[in-house]
């Protein structure tokens, strides 16, 4: 097994889970929920993330990775079953990363309304 790391980017969002991992600069890996067989509300649950972290274990190993950083983007459902479906496939988390956007300050709030 090639002892390199692996950078992957677990964008958590509301309606889906989309997982990137970065190989190398040419060869990179994408797998979103909905691209695992999962449609409609079903995308943002916690197994359908689950789902799509095997799959991805899967060809990391198929790859010859074993060791990873995983970065994580957003509030989703999905954030603790990523982890869990990784596991299953023995993908070693080497480092957990919370890169969540957090707001500055955002826009100017609606005028008061008076009565």
């Amino acid at each position: 097994m090639k002892n390199r790391i692996v950078k992957i980017i677990a964008s958590c969002t509301s309606n889906n889970t989309i997982l990137h991992a970065s190989l190398s600069p040419i060869d990179n890996i994408v797998i979103s929920t909905g691209g695992v067989g999962f449609k409609g509300a079903k995308r943002s649950t916690a197994f359908a993330a689950q789902r799509a972290a095997e799959v991805l274990g899967e060809k990391l190993i198929e790859k010859q990775f074993k060791n990873i950083i995983l970065i994580f983007k957003g509030f989703g459902k999905g954030r603790k079953s990523i982890l869990k479906g990784l596991k299953q496939q023995q993908i070693i988390v080497r480092k957990l990363i919370d890169n969540t956007p957090k707001a500055h300050n955002g826009c100017r709030a609606k005028k008061k309304r008076r009565l």
